[in-house]
């Protein structure tokens, strides 16, 4: 059980760090006209354990999304589902 845990822990820090990149890569994108990342698929990433990594990409340096209502109000919400989530995983 203890195995499972740490693998979880992992994962969870890995898909915050993925989602932090993708963050940057789509503000990189917009300054240069290129290949853009949907909203619904941040939306995705932050549903998966990644709402940390999306809501600092919207903060200093990246500013990312920061002005959007649905990145102002959701996030934060999938931040609070996230640790719920991960606060049963770990107590059950």
């Amino acid at each position: 059980m203890k195995l499972l845990q740490n693998i979880f822990y992992a994962y969870v820090i890995a898909i915050n760090c993925f989602a932090y990149a993708v963050m940057w890569y789509d503000k990189h994108q917009s300054k240069k006209k290129g290949k853009r990342i949907s909203e619904n698929k941040l939306f995705i990433v932050a549903f998966a354990f990644g709402a940390l990594g999306i809501y600092l990409g919207t903060k200093a340096p990246i500013y990312h999304k920061a002005n959007k209502a649905k990145f102002k109000w959701g996030i934060p919400m999938l931040i609070v589902l996230n640790i719920i989530l991960i606060y049963c995983y770990a107590k059950y």
